[in-house]
């Protein structure tokens, strides 16, 4: 039957004609509006590259820019042709295909219309079989730029996996981007089989009714090639997925199960050839048969297979075998994990474990003199009293601090001693007369540092005792250049300098002294920014910051500078996207002037047997659920190292990156990364001295691996599956005891957030000597009692990165952390105290309850402050509650009267 055109006469004739002047109209206007969307974003896209180019100069890391780019670009360009090619195979044979065939009678369907306007379509259909398939994979690959350079600068580890006895390297480098291709590959397959099934249905090969064969030998054999193709991919991603078994968590722990090596890898070796052999049925279907039903078949024979050798002989096996019998047939591999867990995770000969019982030869005053001589006991709490340096120390309402204060610890009157700081930032909220002008040009920066002993409190002023405070700043810790340029709550970004000579002073710097109405002002003098002289610079970053203003404002000249991303931890994020940041950044005075410092981990999920941890859930605490500290993203890691630091100078905004092993395993994942960014990471050695007492061991590192030794101080396979000597993380007591007792009710929970651990000075096992330490309790799975106390060495040293686990007998460990908090607050006294304490429009917020070691036992000490009800309120300590061994708690004003009620208490005969 010839193919017919159905052109109506008349009056349908005429609306025909317009209806068809409307829809060429309307496919000019799509177009149209098409290439100035394209247009537009690849205007945009220039736009970010030359903006960002100039971002990386001003940071002294132009190559480290160019590499990432070149490999972004590299990654498009190749998956994005292939992509092309693959669409534009497809759209060009379908059309060979279609125009000879058949179109049904309905004159105003959507086929009909495509064919008698076809033509004219052509070009927007060649160009979307095209575009639609290199955009998508294309950009999908510029996004694995990572993954690609691994691959490409891949080194040997020098130690291989148990079950396939490659190199390490090739699990966590090499293999990873097999799969990325494949990956790729395969979805080029699936679109352009979408683009074969759209294409081929407009085109008539295929159609649901109508005269003659509803399904042509043509869309069957473009189909059988494509499925062909993708079988092909399968094929080799099944070779390639048994390498997955070494991070398969089928088991008791990550590694290959009794089932993974039974069972999963026969299976997929035999679905590769089932594959491989469906791949060649299809072939023969393209050449020689060209019939739906073998297409169908291949398809059905791939998904039985899968059924019977990737499901059901899997469950069988692991349900009559490994299951019945996992306390035998998995000690093997629960025993590689043991090992490969403990390397993976830095815990690998450093941690010594002491069997923890009391000193029976002290007693009353030597017992008392050794609990006051073992740590520096906190009166400030630096989670607590973040207000109370809000209130003394702000000046002004456009300066804030962090929500929680930095411990660090300085040499103060010839010995060391934990200080509590906090950097004055800039609070653009807080800013008089919010305009452009002032939010960008005027108010740049923040001022100072304030600090104050975490051991005593001032007795006149019944707060902090200040080192650094005020305006002019009374400085004890000595800081030379105090304009905090780049900070945690800096502006979005900020226009600064002014031209040599010029005695334009547009930058406000500080409030003027002694309640002075003239206030002091300045021009930036670093070379941290981007210079926007130029009116062209200009132009880029109004459109790349969406402010008009920067190009057309007055007030900026041929020495300005434009300082963005300030964030000291989205600034090392961007020069160094490849590293895991700790959620802590924290500043320290070094040389006069004030330092933020970063922790870099490298990272990643693909080590050998090594243990999968979700870095959110093991991070998790009080500090990062109220968002003191950056909360870590939810994705799994088996292997962490802290093997850089970071500083970005608060003033200059320059980032610093050194390699960091001091007494650690060298990490090879770093090497490969330093081989591909060459001089980004400064050795070691080039640390400068004075900023290596302010290195410490990172929270969230320690975070991880606290959790990780609640199981891993098992060392013998049998006991680690049987699980019944497991620790756990304790909750926060302190949390749901102040929402208690400003509730007017009493008794602690044991839910809520991990409890945060605590960086100290104190000895770790309470008769050594002092040392800087982080540290945490750790209680039974039962959370009652008190299971071990972990610390670590965390200042730079021959002990650094040294763990000490203090195992308490069974019988006798003592009360843990919520425990001990239900203790305190039932008590008489000291609930009766407590409720006198919220009268008259005040509240009483709990310090943390910090865990010391002192003489085989644990002593207790919370700081009580009060605050009143009133909204520039802060809290004030009043009570010190200490509480040792099993004795009652002790409640006095000061803690030395506490301490020695607590240890009279709690003395062991």
């Amino acid at each position: 039957m010839a193919e017919q055109s159905a052109v109506p006469s008349g009056a349908g004739g005429r609306l025909d004609d317009t209806l068809d002047g409307l829809r060429r109209w309307v496919i000019r206007a799509v177009t149209a509006v098409i290439v100035v969307v394209v247009l537009w974003r690849a205007f945009n896209a220039v736009v970010g590259v030359v903006t960002s180019h100039l971002w990386f100069e001003s940071v002294g890391q132009g190559s480290v820019y160019s590499t990432m780019l070149r490999a972004q670009i590299l990654l498009f360009a190749v998956f994005a042709v292939l992509g092309g090619l693959a669409g534009w195979f497809t759209i060009r044979t379908v059309r060979r295909a279609g125009p000879r065939l058949h179109v049904e009678q309905q004159v105003h369907s959507i086929r009909w219309w495509f064919r008698k306007h076809e033509p004219r379509l052509w070009p927007i259909v060649l160009l979307l079989g095209v575009v639609i398939p290199a955009w998508i994979v294309g950009g999908h690959a510029a996004r694995q730029w990572q993954t690609y350079l691994l691959w490409r600068h891949a080194s040997s580890w020098h130690a291989t996996d148990p079950q396939f006895h490659k190199d390490l390297s090739f699990f966590i480098e090499v293999n990873p981007f097999h799969v990325l291709v494949v990956a790729l590959l395969s979805q080029i397959v699936v679109i352009t089989l979408w683009i074969a099934v759209i294409a081929g249905f407009l085109y008539g090969i295929w159609r649901f009714r109508g005269p003659g064969p509803r399904i042509t030998r043509s869309i069957t054999k473009l189909v059988s090639l494509l499925l062909a193709a993708w079988f092909v991919l399968k094929a080799v991603n099944y070779w390639i997925g048994r390498y997955a078994v070494d991070t398969s968590q089928r088991g008791p722990v990550t590694g290959p199960s009794y089932t993974d090596v039974h069972a999963v890898l026969p299976g997929k070796v035999v679905l590769m050839a089932v594959a491989l052999a469906c791949a060649g049925l299809l072939l023969a279907n393209v050449v020689h048969i060209g019939r739906l039903r073998v297409t169908a078949a291949a398809v059905v024979v791939l998904l039985i297979a899968s059924a019977v050798f990737g499901s059901a002989w899997t469950s069988l096996v692991y349900r009559f075998r490994e299951q019945p019998s996992a306390a035998t047939v998995d000690l093997g591999e629960i025993a590689h994990n043991l090992q490969a867990t403990r390397t993976a995770f830095g815990l690998r000969d450093v941690v010594s474990t002491v069997p923890y019982k009391a000193a029976r030869t002290l007693h009353g005053k030597a017992l008392q003199h050794k609990a006051s001589h073992t740590a520096q006991i906190p009166l400030i709490d630096p989670n607590r009293l973040s207000p109370t340096f809000n209130v003394k120390q702000q000046l002004q309402s456009y300066y804030q601090f962090k929500s929680t204060l930095d411990i660090d610890h300085y040499d103060l009157d010839g010995r060391s001693q934990d200080v509590a700081l906090a950097v004055r930032e800039l609070q653009v909220g807080g800013i008089p007369h919010s305009s452009w002008v002032n939010s960008h040009l005027v108010y740049t920066h923040g001022y100072g540092i304030v600090a104050a002993p975490t051991g005593r409190m001032n007795p006149k002023t019944e707060g902090p005792d200040f080192l650094n405070a005020g305006m002019p700043p009374a400085q004890q810790i000595p800081v030379n250049q105090p304009a905090i340029y780049f900070g945690q709550s800096s502006p979005n970004y900020s226009i600064v300098g002014a031209p040599p000579g010029s005695r334009q002073k547009l930058e406000f710097d500080h409030p003027g002294n002694n309640g002075s109405s003239r206030s002091a002002h300045t021009t930036y003098a670093g070379h941290g920014g981007i210079p926007i002289g130029s009116t062209m610079r200009r132009l880029l970053f109004a459109l790349q910051l969406n402010s008009p203003n920067i190009l057309f404002s007055s007030d900026i000249n041929k020495s300005s500078q434009l300082l963005m991303v300030r964030n000291p931890r989205a600034r090392v994020a961007k020069v160094a996207p490849w590293l895991t940041l700790d959620g802590d950044v924290y500043p320290a005075v070094v040389d006069g002037h004030i330092d933020w410092v970063v922790d870099g981990y490298t990272s990643t999920n693909n080590y050998p047997g090594s243990q999968l941890v979700n870095l959110h859930k093991a991070t998790s605490s009080t500090l990062s659920t109220n968002g003191a500290t950056v909360a870590q993203p939810s994705t799994q890691v088996n292997y962490l190292r802290n093997s850089v630091k970071a500083t970005v100078d608060a003033y200059t905004g320059k980032v610093t990156l050194y390699n960091w092993q001091q007494n650690q395993l060298p990490d090879p994942l770093l090497k490969t990364w330093e081989s591909i960014f060459p001089g980004l990471v400064q050795p070691q050695s080039s640390i400068p001295a004075a900023l290596m007492p302010h290195l410490r061991y990172p929270q969230d590192l320690f975070n991880v691996q606290r959790s990780l030794l609640a199981q891993y101080h098992v060392t013998s396979a049998p006991d680690f599956y049987s699980g019944n000597d497991f620790w756990k993380v304790p909750t926060d007591p302190t949390v749901s005891a102040n929402q208690q007792f400003n509730a007017g009710s009493s008794g602690s929970t044991s839910s809520g957030p991990n409890e945060p651990s605590a960086y100290i000075t104190m000895s770790p096992d309470g008769f050594a000597p002092q040392r800087y330490t982080l540290s945490s309790p750790m209680v039974t799975l039962n959370r009652r009692d008190l299971a071990a106390f972990i610390s670590v060495d965390a200042q730079p040293g021959p002990d650094y990165g040294k763990f000490t686990i203090l195992d308490f007998p069974s019988s006798s460990g003592g009360e843990s952390p919520s425990q001990v908090q239900n203790d305190i607050e039932s008590d008489t006294k000291i609930s009766e105290a407590l409720t006198l304490q919220r009268g008259g429009n005040s509240k009483v917020v709990l310090g943390d309850l910090e865990a010391i070691p002192v003489a085989g036992r644990m002593l207790y000490v919370e700081p009580v402050y009060t605050q009143a009800a009133a909204s520039n309120s802060f809290p004030i300590l009043r009570h010190v509650i200490a509480l040792y061994a099993n004795g009652d708690p002790a409640f006095d004003d000061g803690l030395a009267p506490a301490l020695r009620q607590a240890i009279a208490s709690g003395d062991v005969s």
